[in-house]
């Protein structure tokens, strides 16, 4: 095997810090362990959470499913806003009502049947991970059936004790006091941070486009440029839709057009960064004439009063109608001319329309017809999972609830074949190391295990400094107060660390709240540790031997998605009215492959096998791809919105200029398919010579549009136009040269 080339230069940083992300120990935890206003306010509601459970636990001497209340708190999002808690509250209640049901008539059915019992249990596992993967959803109900009926399978009427107090115990006081405290201490309304996300993305193109006013001397007040959004961000702010409507139903009327100008605002932001970007200081240093710069002001102004509309939560319509007259634009760039800055003007004269209805609550807005299969889902009066093609596309998630639910299984066996009930965490551990991937499980499996050890040591050190001295509630309350409020700081970290804090409140909660009073079975998170070594084992022996799912495959199969997704962006889009039912899906669509694609290429690290070379060469090569396709999404939105709201009129464009355009695209969609084909292992198809296309494409507009003869400033906008398909093609060829090399190994 030929690696196909030097290494690149973060091949080394890989391979001296793969556990570490890239890092040393000591960078790792600075970086996660750092103090900022955000994470004060979520480590102090978990702390106060932690807390109650804590409190309630050894004042009412409940079952001992404190622990796992307290884990499953501390396994929520700390951040999470109003309309999030409430959402995530009632949806969790209603899981644990039903895995109670069916924990009670299991154990009632066959409990006293280890034959059938196990069976059963195996199946009800599977299909309650099937429903967690299919929904991607935390792996709550099998881990609560786990808890109530694997944990003493030779004790029934225990087994169905403990499944009745699932719902006060778990529901009313770990979920119910979660959403409590969520909802009391500096709870955040998602319809403010919305706005404030809405804001923040003009405040990015005010910013854009004072600094292009500042090359020709034009000096304004400006607000620091925010950072550029993740990928995701877009489906972030959907997020923050879903949590407003809920909060706030009236919103929940104004749906399509709060997403047509999600939509519209992300396009314009999009538009403003790549100009930015593109023009370079030879661009910057030439002078406007002042109808250019009449223009730029006019676009300035609007978003400094489009923002302040949105922060004030006035309509600010009829003041940029005003400002945005098409006199202004039209003495710069005429109909006849398309050009980035009317696609600009046009794009805020829509947004101002759109933020004009949500002030007009009793508007009728027409619902925005979807793109629906009718004709597949007519005539059929069965639902879909009772098709084989239903479950041939969700093969891998049925896969992943066998596997599991056999883990989990295999360690009751083991766990009752030694007569050691107190290793049964390993039970919950094959359900917990249920990732995305087998890197995904192992960096999952090695924080559980280094958070079980070091809550371990913090029990032990309670027991020998703190127990002993302290013999009331109140002392209880103050001995356990600073490792509550470690488990909360270290919780509420990012995803990289949070595990860990979660299992060393619930080693330190399965310690010290395993019985009412005093702590002395000291053998407990010995044991602990030692069960969930036993499913760690368990399940990284089940993972090889049984349908593994290595990082690095997955992570091109979500490649090649995003890129079939992608190539459906090349498409010309016939008007404005299909921009958002045909747009928004690809984008979240494509987006969400390419997070995951990356995330499974982080995961690649802990691997066996992973740092051999060719190993590290295919995932640097794979992580170029998907960077250089995130960026190509981006662009082709661009173009597709440049298309419809410049001022083109395609229709009334000669045939010949009409039919190089499609070739075009079509040529774009064809490479970006056999780049797929490669990654994916097949023979690349005929080649398609797409700059030849877009040499006679541009020779056509230079043509049609007399751009020889134009003046400077209209004859830079189509060299930016230009630019932006030179960028186009470059990144479609980065991508298959790259998809090439991934593979020819």
């Amino acid at each position: 095997m030929s690696n196909g080339g030097p290494q690149p230069a973060s091949v080394p940083n890989e391979r001296r810090g793969g556990l570490w992300f890239g890092t040393s120990l000591t960078q790792f935890l600075i970086a996660e362990l750092r103090d900022f206003p955000g994470r004060r306010v979520a480590a102090l509601r978990l702390f106060i959470v932690s807390l109650i459970i804590a409190l309630v636990s050894q004042t009412l001497h409940v079952p001992p499913l404190g622990a796992i209340a307290l884990l499953i708190c501390l396994s929520y999002d700390a951040y999470a806003n109003a309309g999030q808690s409430l959402a995530f509250g009632m949806r969790q209640l209603g899981y644990i009502s039903v895995t109670t049901l069916i924990s009670v008539v299991t154990l009632m059915f066959a409990g006293n049947d280890a034959w059938l019992l196990l069976p059963l249990s195996f199946i009800i596992l599977a299909v309650a991970l099937f429903h967690a993967r299919l929904i991607a959803w935390p792996t709550g109900i099998a881990l609560w059936y786990s808890v109530a009926v694997l944990y003493g399978p030779s004790t029934p009427e225990q087994g169905i004790y403990n499944a009745l107090w699932n719902i006060p115990i778990i529901g009313v006081l770990a979920i119910g006091s979660w959403t409590v405290v969520h909802l009391t201490i500096k709870p955040q309304d998602p319809l403010k941070q919305l706005k404030a996300s809405i804001a923040a993305q003009l405040a990015a193109v005010e910013t854009i486009l004072s600094t292009r006013l500042a090359d020709s001397g034009v000096t304004l007040q400006t607000q620091a440029m925010p950072k550029h959004t993740i990928p995701d961000s877009l489906g972030k702010i959907l997020v923050l839709l879903a949590n407003t409507e809920l909060l706030h139903p009236s919103t929940h009327q104004q749906h399509d057009t709060y997403l047509a100008l999600l939509l519209e605002i992300d396009g314009l932001r999009q538009i403003a960064i790549w100009l930015d970007q593109t023009l370079t200081p030879a661009f910057r240093r030439q002078p406007m004439d002042q109808e250019k710069l009449n223009v730029y002001l006019a676009l300035q102004s609007a978003c400094a009063m489009l923002r302040q509309g949105v922060e004030e939560s006035r309509d600010v319509s009829g003041q940029i109608g005003t400002l945005l007259t098409d006199a202004v634009l039209h003495s710069y760039a005429p109909q006849t001319n398309p050009s980035i800055l009317t696609a600009m003007w046009r794009a805020l004269q829509r947004i101002t329309g759109l933020l004009h209805d949500l002030h007009q609550p009793d508007t009728d807005v027409p619902t925005l017809a979807g793109e629906t299969d009718d004709d597949e889902t007519e005539g059929r009066w069965f639902p879909a999972w009772f098709g084989y093609a239903f479950w041939a596309t969700h093969a891998d998630s049925l896969q992943f609830g066998i596997k599991f639910s056999l883990g989990a299984i295999v360690c009751a066996l083991i766990v009752e074949s030694l007569g050691w009930p107190a290793i049964n965490t390993a039970i919950p551990t094959c359900l917990v190391a249920a990732q995305t991937s087998l890197g995904a499980d192992y960096r999952l499996s090695l924080l559980r295990l280094s958070g079980a050890v070091v809550g371990g040591l913090c029990a032990y050190f309670y027991v020998l400094v703190f127990q002993s001295q302290l013999d009331t509630v109140a002392g209880f309350a103050l001995a356990t107060a600073p490792f509550w409020a470690l488990a909360a700081w270290i919780s509420s970290g990012s995803e990289r660390i949070a595990y860990l804090g979660r299992q060393l409140g619930f080693s330190f909660a399965m310690f010290v709240l395993h019985d009412f009073g005093p702590v002395s079975d000291l053998y407990l998170p010995r044991d602990r540790v030692a069960g969930i070594f036993l499913g760690i084992i368990v399940m990284g022996v089940l993972d090889y031997a049984l349908w593994p799912r290595r990082s690095i495959v997955l992570a091109r199969h979500h490649s090649i998605a995003a890129l079939h997704t992608i190539a459906k962006l090349t498409a010309r889009l016939p008007d404005l009215g299909v921009l958002l039912t045909h747009t928004l899906p690809l984008r979240l669509s494509a987006d969400k492959d390419l997070a995951a694609a990356q995330d499974l290429v982080v995961h690649a690290i802990l691997e066996p096998d992973a740092k051999l070379s060719h190993k590290i060469y295919e995932r640097t090569t794979l992580s170029a791809l998907i960077e250089a396709a995130g960026k190509l999404s981006g662009l082709l939105q661009i173009r597709r919105r440049y298309r419809l709201l410049s001022g083109q009129q395609f229709s009334h464009f000669p045939d010949e200029l009409q039919q190089y355009s499609r070739a075009f695209d079509k040529a774009l969609a064809s490479e970006l398919e056999n780049a797929a084909l490669m990654l994916q292992g097949g023979q690349q198809e005929t080649w398609t010579e797409v700059a030849d296309i877009h040499e006679l494409l541009k020779q056509s507009y230079t043509k049609h549009h007399r751009i020889d003869s134009l003046p400077a400033d209209l004859a830079l906008e189509w060299e930016l136009r230009f630019r932006l398909d030179q960028q186009i093609m470059e990144l479609v060829e980065k991508i298959q040269i790259t998809a090439r090399d991934s593979v020819d190994l």
